[in-house]
């Protein structure tokens, strides 16, 4: 039986996005570091695939036992800000990638972006009520940070890329974990 949890079940569907973007970042970081190694790519994929069955099992069994007691306009304004709140996110970085490669800024791209990632997390820790989400945010701006100070050297992008990745999966963790 699962435990009394104050999140609702299709959080957990979280914790597949937090997997498969954890694991392209990580993938990134692999072939920015190692080149196209196969068993270290195969290793990250094998993992977030483990990590999204973890997700979709904890949603199956959650959503049997979860009695929604919140009623449904609730729910379709969570849907409606999470909706907003991604297409804001997804507009903002073709925006800076648009914006930076006019500019001849390229090497600030991956930090841009991670700084979007990082910054959308504010928004969804109070629609969600998951206070973890803060966390995450504030680790990605500084990494977004750092990557801007590193200015682009290589050993510093597969730093940066493996940072990113390593803070969505251990998002993740603390995500299935709580749901």
């Amino acid at each position: 039986m699962s435990e009394a949890t104050p999140y609702h079940p299709s959080m957990a569907l979280g914790g597949i996005f937090l997997s498969l973007f954890g694991a392209t970042w990580l993938c990134g970081a692999s072939v920015a570091y190692a080149g196209p190694n196969l068993p270290l790519l195969a290793a990250i994929v094998i993992a977030a695939l483990l990590m999204t069955a973890w997700a979709i099992a904890t949603f199956r069994a959650r959503r049997r036992s979860f009695t929604a007691t919140a009623d449904a306009a609730a729910g379709k304004r969570v849907r409606k800000v999470f909706m907003v709140v991604n297409a804001m996110q997804w507009s903002s970085i073709g925006l800076a990638v648009l914006l930076l490669n006019l500019t001849g800024h390229v090497a600030w791209i991956l930090p841009a972006v991670i700084m979007v990632v990082g910054l959308h997390f504010f928004p969804l820790a109070r629609l969600f009520g998951f206070r973890a989400y803060n966390l995450t945010a504030a680790a990605l701006v500084v990494v977004a940070g750092a990557a801007l100070l590193a200015g682009g050297a290589v050993n510093g992008v597969a730093l940066t890329l493996l940072a990113t990745g390593a803070i969505l999966w251990l998002t993740a963790v603390a995500l299935l974990r709580s749901v």
